[in-house]
């Protein structure tokens, strides 16, 4: 069998695994992502209106800086593996909300801030169809909460629109990723931007900070021999317009809030000495 074949099949082989697994090697002369790293301190204004020094990024936009402060990993408890999130105010209280693929059925999750800062949060509404969920948060110490502004909007008026998320792809521990609308699609906003196993439930942020929904997957194309290959630089975005957003809202608001960070075994506090990015 030629090499050529082999290689393809190890390829769509490794895209059967869990949102964790291993990186494939990427070209690195792809254009469709800008990773973002600077060393200047600045200060970012958070929902609440008070300025706290968040990270060293002053490439960012305002909308970025924010996304970044704002951005988590969502784990499972039960059964294994990550994903991403963006700690929230919503209807009064904190959330994190992700993908519904990375929160599957379990009822509560593991929400990883910074400097080892773990909480439990309690799923408080799921949407398979539409690939959303929310999850009821304690306060987080290491994380500042962006307020949930969603992008009603969706139709073709969309397509152009710069984008931005921060999420934790493959084994990275936090990476800003800037891209822009390609397509409105009848279920998903195809974007172009990276993606990769980690991402999902990043949520994705116009540049006037609304909030367009959550990465949901990449693109898959299909070579010969019926062999599939990931198109990494096309990512669909779940839309939040699709919500119920009346329900949302219910059960939010009639949610119990967790209390202590202390709820499940090897939930933690932060380290002291500051926060990083």
């Amino acid at each position: 069998m030629p090499r050529w074949i082999k290689n393809f099949i190890i390829l769509a082989s490794l895209l059967s695994v869990s949102c964790t697994s291993p990186a494939l090697p990427l070209n690195s002369n792809s254009q469709s992502a800008e990773l973002i790293h600077t060393q200047d301190t600045i200060e970012v204004r958070t929902a609440f209106g008070e300025i706290l020094e968040v990270f060293d990024a002053p490439n960012l936009s305002i909308t970025e800086q924010r996304a970044r402060s704002a951005a988590v990993k969502v784990r499972s408890l039960l059964q294994g593996g990550h994903g991403s999130g963006t700690y929230m105010i919503a209807h009064g209280r904190r959330v994190v909300i992700t993908a519904a693929h990375v929160v599957r059925n379990d009822s509560v999750m593991a929400i990883d801030g910074r400097d080892g800062e773990t909480v439990v949060g309690q799923v408080v509404f799921i949407n398979h169809d539409i690939d959303i969920a929310f999850i009821v948060v304690p306060e987080m110490e290491t994380r500042t909460a962006v307020r949930y502004r969603p992008q009603r909007r969706y139709d073709e008026r969309l397509v152009g629109t710069t984008l931005t998320y921060t999420g934790f792809p493959s084994h990275h521990d936090l990476l800003t990723i800037r891209g822009y609308v390609s397509s409105i699609e009848k279920e998903h906003i195809v974007t172009n931007m990276f993606g990769w196993f980690g991402s999902s439930g990043s949520g994705v942020f116009d540049q006037q900070g609304r909030y367009l929904g959550i990465v949901s997957g990449i693109d898959v194309g299909t070579m010969g021999f019926g062999v599939r290959i990931p198109l990494e630089s096309i990512v669909w975005v779940a839309p939040v317009s699709k919500l119920d957003h009346e329900m949302v809202k219910i059960r939010i608001v009639t949610s119990v809030v967790p209390q202590t960070i202390n709820a499940f075994p090897g939930a933690r506090a932060p380290r002291r000495g500051g926060l990083r990015d």
